[in-house]
């Protein structure tokens, strides 16, 4: 038996999934139906929910490092002019 979910969506992120649904030749129902199957036979979300970092923003371990590196650089080509 089928049963009717109502939800809301941003309508943007709505229009998107409706583009690439069709591309897919596929309805939006669909695309859900196979999200809730696969949530259902995984159990919780069917892909992996974690925080990423932003792309091209270094985190403060990579800035840290950078500079250190930098530095020592610095310091190499000061050693080397004062000889």
């Amino acid at each position: 038996m089928d049963a009717n979910m109502t939800f809301r969506i941003d309508a943007d992120v709505k229009a998107q999934m409706s583009a690439i649904c069709k591309e897919l030749g596929m309805t939006t129902s669909t695309a859900f139906n196979l999200f809730a199957n696969a949530f259902v036979r995984a159990k919780g979300m069917p892909f992996p929910i974690k925080i990423q970092e932003a792309e091209g923003v270094p985190t403060r371990a990579q800035m840290l490092a950078d500079a250190d590196t930098v530095l020592e650089q610095f310091a190499e080509d000061y050693r080397r002019m004062a000889e």
